[in-house]
């Protein structure tokens, strides 16, 4: 093989390993989930065009807390309570 065909194969491969990554992100953004005021449980992303999904909400700040504890000590530190007190109108990233 190449020197070229190499680079090639590895930039494939590269591709789709990011797709995977993406396509592994399940839940709504918050856009999609915001159905009213208040807090929602949601999990961040290392990838900014990904952006946070949203698990479950609206909430109190309190019932969100129980919420975020119910998942487990392993999930639970990977969730965050975000209070959304109006629909994001925009698409994260781009505020």
């Amino acid at each position: 093989m190449s020197v070229r065909s190499v680079l090639r194969l590895s930039a494939v491969a590269a591709v789709l390993s990011v797709a995977g990554v993406l396509a592994a992100c399940t839940g709504p953004g918050a856009s999609e989930a915001y159905t009213g005021p208040g807090w929602y449980l949601e999990k961040p992303y290392l990838i900014v065009l990904g952006g946070p999904k949203v698990f479950a909400g609206p909430f109190s700040y309190d019932k969100c807390e129980e919420e975020r504890i119910k998942q487990g000590p392993e999930t639970a530190t990977s969730l965050l309570c975000v209070n959304h007190p109006g629909k994001p109108n925009k698409p994260y990233g781009l505020y």
